[in-house]
């Protein structure tokens, strides 16, 4: 009997010891752990946000996508309509009319940027995080540290900003240069630009 217990035991550590990567939301919905930002406001979870960000520091006027996913458990639509680095960025381009979120759904989470934050305004190296403030039509606003992660081999297949030139892939370019284009919309940080 004191076999099949210490068995038994082992075995329970090892669970224990395999489902350390996993964290519970207040929810009690399991989700996995991941390099990004993650916060809960009113009826919205915002998950993994993160930047891709370059091998060197990269030089003033660099974009640089972010990327999350936003999951809406409330009963009615939401919207990002702002994004503000503090004046790190000259501005934080979201689709126009801002980033729409609809009741029970969840937008992001797939190799398409969801922000980009457009003409750095000093050198900014990966493996750091920078405070971003996210502004929503119905849950508020919230200010996060937003990882900037280096460049790597699962990053690669990241899509940059729609409108950036053909094989530019993110944080390899110190221009990822969008072109103007009626979908985006600027998201201006308070500190002028």
């Amino acid at each position: 009997m004191r076999r099949i217990l210490a068995a038994l035991c082992i075995a329970a550590a090892a669970v224990t010891a395999a489902c350390g990567d996993i964290k519970q939301d207040y929810y009690t919905q399991t989700m996995p752990q991941n390099e990004g930002a993650n916060v809960n406001l009113p009826g919205l979870l915002l998950r993994n946000a993160f930047i891709i960000g370059s091998q060197q520091p990269a030089p003033p006027g660099t974009d640089m996508p972010m990327y999350m996913m936003l999951l809406n458990e409330s009963g009615r639509a939401d919207r990002l309509v702002s994004v503000d680095t503090g004046g790190l960025f000259r501005e934080a381009r979201l689709p126009a009319g801002g980033l729409e979120i609809p009741a029970g759904k969840y937008v992001g989470g797939t190799a398409l940027p969801q922000v980009l934050l457009a003409g750095l305004t000093r050198p900014l190296g990966s493996g750091g995080t920078i405070p971003v403030t996210f502004r929503f039509q119905n849950a508020g606003t919230v200010r996060v540290d937003v990882p900037v992660l280096p460049p790597g081999t699962w990053r690669s297949t990241y899509s940059p900003w729609p409108g950036t030139s053909p094989g530019t892939s993110p944080g390899t370019s110190p221009g990822m240069s969008p072109s103007p284009s009626p979908a985006v919309s600027p998201s201006p940080s308070p500190a002028g630009g």
